[in-house]
């Protein structure tokens, strides 16, 4: 009997480097997609946390009998219901900082600090329940300001040592006599807020403990399904076996649901006391501003030298972050907000020391652009004015600095593919660089170009970042690919489902892409760090290699052919040699599964990038198997008298290595530079005394809005990474880094201010032109009084 056979759409083969339909668009469209908000199951109870009130101090008794006794609560768990097991991100470089309990038993740290659970039958009886809770706390002093925090004689937030949990120098060459022997040497001091990842989708997920086979199942909004499930098996002390984690479709992570949070913990818990009943917690945006994690705030000083015809000579400064109360990746970002600057710019001389800092405040984490946001608002402007100090332009200052294709840099990061130079070409070409840049301005307004770059990884901080991908062939032609990766709305799975169909020779539309279960897909990482195309995607590739090569042993043994002459294009079979057809695919796979081979045709591909971690020690490491540039270039015209500021145009030039999907690509871009629009002018996540967030709900915390965003014109620079899938590289957040300097930098040449703080704000700009108006009559008037003398 013959198999029915699917159609497939032979427009779709050869998909990578096209711009096909994303493979999940028709569910999300259609409201049919399932985010982790619709899983639902009878009986199914409403969680809530139980939130520390004040900002510090310790835990005298938790009194829950009255909520016990309410009708309808059906579990309760405190601190005794745990292990006590701290959990965190950084314990393969920074163990100390694993510093947080899924439920704190002695001591809050900052309001809305974990120390219980509630499940009920509804939420209203839950949040009856919550108001039942009586706790008894010895409220110590908190501290909420970062410098106050570094001061000795500050309230201490973690016993074990100061409020600096990581002191990080990093320091090459001899940057004291290089900065002597510059020419021209400026400092200069840079504040960064706080800011949220404001997702549309709320951290939401339901665990469920099964008593019978005393398994859990949690099905959760996460970007990192496998290290959840690893946070999860440590903290209740289980098998990793006995632990599965379904990622459900995303509503925006941007590095919020990176790590497992408590309320990941208590869902499952919670269940387990229930008697095995399901249990869902959802954030309310209040609990999503206040108790999951945000971007740090920081201060970044930096003092350079350079010489009169434009070379770098030395970079020293300090970098502060705000951490809030617990570490989660502070370590790491503190670590990439310092280090970044070596794969731009040429340096032998180097010396920053980076503070990452507790507070009694929310906790920050990894947030889209990992602490390249901060860093390249102040590297990037900083750059912009050393080149004024020497009558240079920024443009031709760069270019002169930049690193090159091939390079090693002082630190040991290999810098095989490099288009930062055709990236800043293309871009100052396509804007007109030279016909604008110091020509537009006017009486009332002022009308200004800048630019600037910057550059991201495709890894973390640390040695241990494979990822595995399975492609199954059926026996009707479709094709199955299993990947760990979790696609967070970035468009992932379509990227991936390309690259296994480009690599098979199959149209893609054969592609059903299954990813994010711990119990049925391969090991992934996660989706962060710019990471997925390049290192999900590679793993992908050698699966779908494997799943052609079992596919082309059957056919070279049919017909009595080498299967090393065979090749699989355009769905037929055919010999590389002299290109001849031998069989098509669908043909193909009839023979794989006939009774006489009986193959099942299963890929399977792993990979681990060629990488070296960081050593703390001595900041040398090569971090990532590739690495993506690109310049930015604003186009502002500014307001002088009201200190509005609108942007014309800008333009993104990204070196992607190959566009997968170009469409997605841009749309990556798009995103990135809104993400940063709204950090350059909007967004400032402030606290109060108690260290709450000020404004943390959408009716006060500003945020971009698609009907202000200007005009984007997008350069892919293809330079074919020899080490990614195809050429690709990762490029999922560096768009968001340069723009707040890329602004800021075009302000300067409207008006002649600087600002070096963010958000900038009217009533900044208003400022700084005032303070300019004054310098000039003050220089003024000493030009004048010396012509005198």
């Amino acid at each position: 009997m013959t198999t029915p056979r699917h159609t497939f759409n032979k427009a779709y083969v050869n998909p990578v480097g096209k711009s096909v339909p994303r493979i999940d668009g028709k569910g999300i469209v259609t409201g049919q997609t399932k985010y982790a908000f619709d899983v639902s199951f009878p009986n199914m109870l409403v969680g809530k946390m139980i939130r520390s009130t004040i900002p510090h101090g310790r835990i005298l008794s938790i009194d829950t009998s009255k909520a016990e006794a309410l009708p309808g609560v059906r579990a309760i768990i405190t601190a005794k219901d745990t292990h006590n097991i701290k959990f965190g991100s950084n314990e393969y470089f920074f163990p100390h900082t694993i510093d947080q309990m899924a439920i704190e038993s002695e001591k809050v740290r900052y309001v809305g600090d974990e120390i219980g659970a509630i499940a009920a039958v509804d939420e209203e009886t839950a949040d009856a329940a919550l108001k039942l809770i009586d706790v008894k706390y010895e409220e110590l002093p908190a501290v909420v300001d970062v410098l106050e925090a570094m001061k000795p004689g500050a309230p201490q937030i973690h016993e074990s040592r100061n409020n600096i949990a990581v002191i990080l120098p990093v320091n090459f060459g001899n940057a004291d006599r290089a900065l002597k022997e510059s020419d021209y040497v400026r400092e200069d001091l840079f504040y960064t807020p706080a800011a949220h990842m404001a997702a549309l989708e709320p951290h939401v997920c339901v665990g469920q403990w099964e008593t019978f086979s005393n398994k859990i199942t949690l099905w959760a909004s996460s970007q990192a399904p496998f290290k959840c499930r690893e946070a999860l098996a440590k903290t209740l002390k289980m098998d990793l076996n006995d632990v599965r984690v379904i990622k459900m479709a995303v509503g925006g992570g941007f590095g919020g649901k990176l790590e497992m949070l408590p309320m990941d913990f208590a869902a499952c818990l919670l269940s387990k006391k229930a008697g095995g009943l399901p249990v869902k917690i959802c954030c309310n945006r209040e609990e999503e501003f206040l108790a999951t994690r945000r971007k740090h705030g920081m201060i970044y000083k930096i003092k350079s030298g350079v010489k009169k015809d434009g070379t770098l000579m030395a970079i020293t400064g300090e970098v502060i972050a705000d951490g809030g109360a617990y570490c989660s990746y502070g370590p790491t970002v503190i670590a990439a907000a310092i280090m970044r600057i070596f794969m731009l710019y040429k340096i032998q001389h180097f010396r920053v020391t980076g503070y990452r800092v507790y507070t009694n405040t929310p906790i920050s984490g990894a947030m889209r652009g990992f602490g390249g946001v901060q860093a390249g608002f102040a590297i990037e402007s900083h750059m912009d004015m050393l080149a004024e100090g020497i009558g240079m332009d920024p443009v031709e200052f760069r270019l002169k600095n930049i690193t090159t294709p091939n390079m090693v840099t002082i630190n040991k990061m290999v810098l095989t593919t490099n288009g930062l130079k055709e990236c800043i070409d293309k871009a100052i070409e396509s804007c007109e660089w030279k016909k604008k840049h110091g020509k537009q301005k006017d009486i009332c307004r002022g009308i200004g170009i800048g630019i600037a770059a910057d550059v991201m990884g495709s890894k973390m901080y640390k040695s241990h970042e494979s990822a595995g991908s399975i492609v199954k062939v059926e026996e009707d032609g479709s094709v199955y690919l299993f990947t760990g990766a979790a696609d967070t709305g970035q468009g992932s799975n379509t990227a991936l489902s390309q690259i296994a169909a480009q690599e098979l020779g199959v149209s893609y539309s054969r592609i059903r892409c299954k990813s994010g279960d711990t119990e049925i897909t391969p090991f992934d990482t996660g989706s962060f760090a710019s990471r997925v195309t390049f290192i999900s995607g590679n793993a992908t590739l050698l699966a779908a290699r494997d799943a052609k090569k079992q596919v082309l042993n059957v056919v070279a043994e049919e017909f009595k052919l080498n299967a090393e002459d065979l090749d699989i294009m355009a769905e037929e079979v055919i010999n590389k040699k002299d290109k001849s057809i031998i069989t098509s695919f669908d043909k193909a796979l009839e023979l794989c599964y006939a009774f006489n081979y009986g193959r099942q045709i299963i890929g399977r591909g792993s990979y681990n990038p060629k990488t070296t971690p960081i050593d703390f020690r001595t900041g040398e490491g090569n971090v990532s198997g590739s690495y993506g540039f690109e310049a930015q270039i604003a186009e502002v015209e500014v307001n002088k008298e009201t200190g509005e500021v609108k942007i014309l145009k800008m333009w993104d030039a990204h070196d992607i290595g190959k566009a997968i999907n170009p469409q997605s690509a841009e749309a990556q871009i798009e995103g990135s530079l809104a993400m940063g629009i709204g950090y350059t002018f909007l967004e400032n996540l402030h606290f109060d005394k108690k260290g709450r967030p000020a404004n943390g709900n959408f009716a006060n915390y500003r945020l971009p809005r698609g009907f202000g965003m200007p005009p984007i014109e997008c350069i892919m620079v293809e330079t074919n990474d020899p080490e990614g899938p195809f050429g690709a590289k990762g490029m999922g957040e560096a768009a968001l880094l340069p723009t707040s300097a890329a602004i800021a930098n075009a302000i300067f040449d409207a008006v002649g201010i600087r600002i070096k703080e963010l958000p900038i704000t009217p009533a900044k700009i208003i400022k700084a032109l005032k303070e300019k108006e004054v310098n000039e009559k003050n220089q003024q008037q000493h030009l004048t009084e010396a012509k005198t003398l």
